[in-house]
């Protein structure tokens, strides 16, 4: 008999609700993570030629490959042409390795932690929702 959510310990509730998130596997590093740590690559038609474009928002449609967020990953995939077997056919990673590190950067800078003089729940521009004023 399967245990109710009372009758489990916080540390087990966790622990089978991560479990349950769907995992993807890398086609660089062929390690499987969670969707979440994971970008989806797809390939687009781009004069003439299929090109691997970063789907940020993981809504395009067509076969998807998953990548680490990671060069090294991106460096093993290239070189093992990991993009030509995900998308089953020829694709170019030229222009897709130079957007990947642009996109790596901007992503980088964007994850400023918060401003240590803020308390906890204060927007850092005020809060715009505050009927105070």
């Amino acid at each position: 008999m399967e245990p109710t959510a009372v009758e489990l310990c916080p540390e087990e509730l966790g622990r089978r609700q991560e479990d349950t998130q769907p995992r993807r596997t890398c086609v660089g590093c062929r390690l499987r993570d969670r969707q979440s740590h994971v970008i989806r690559i797809v390939a687009r038609p781009i004069d003439g030629q299929l090109a691997a474009v970063i789907d940020e928002r993981r809504r395009l449609s067509g076969r998807g490959a998953w990548l680490h967020p990671d060069p090294a990953c991106l460096d093993t995939a290239v070189k093992r042409r990991a993009f030509n077997r995900a998308f089953r056919g020829p694709v170019d990673t030229a222009q897709f390795a130079v957007d990947f590190r642009a996109y790596l950067e901007r992503r980088d800078g964007r994850s400023d932690p918060p401003s240590p003089s803020l308390k906890a729940g204060q927007h850092p521009h005020g809060n715009p929702m505050s009927t105070q004023r």
